[in-house]
């Protein structure tokens, strides 16, 4: 298993792991304006965010086949602070580890090559096994905003939940 920094053929699996629009939501809320996205719409969208330096893609890869993604960002441009954000499994394998490895091996780099004072992240709590697959690894719940999104007649709160850093990586 190893996390490596993404590459754009990558993007032809994370679009095969969505299977309909509102797994799209929960994974990217509005960050992509229509469904079903392209590999285009990812790397394009990618290219945009790694301007300013701040914004790491990588991909969870198990015997050369790519199982998982996330990225890893320094929010406005604080580099105190990793969030992760687009995280995805290959709908085939969850349930399995796979999204817990993923996070932590994300947290050992971020803790090895960035030094952050924080890492953080949000997640729709109707988002179940995402919620608890953080909650499993360490992450806590800060707050809940309430109604941070709305889909079609759904209303979705966001947990906002941060990783309480240990001295052991």
């Amino acid at each position: 298993m190893e996390l490596r920094s993404y590459n754009k053929n990558d993007a032809e699996d994370i679009i095969k792991w969505i299977g309909n629009e509102r797994e799209l939501r929960l994974w990217s809320m509005d960050r992509y304006k229509d469904y079903p996205i392209s590999s285009n719409d990812i790397n394009n969208n990618y290219q945009e965010c790694m301007v300013d330096n701040n914004f790491y893609p990588f991909s969870l890869v198990d015997d050369g086949k790519v199982v998982g993604h996330l990225i890893m960002r320094h929010p406005d441009n604080n580099q105190d602070i990793i969030r992760l954000g687009f995280i995805i499994v290959d709908k085939s394998i969850r349930g399995k580890g796979y999204g817990k490895l993923l996070i932590s091996e994300a947290i050992k780099y971020a803790i090895n090559n960035f030094h952050p004072k924080e890492i953080n992240l949000g997640v729709f709590t109707i988002n179940d096994g995402a919620y608890h697959c953080y909650q499993k690894v360490g992450f806590e719940t800060i707050r809940i905003d309430k109604n941070v999104y709305t889909f079609h007649d759904e209303h979705w709160d966001c947990a906002e939940m941060v990783y309480k850093l240990k001295k052991d990586y």
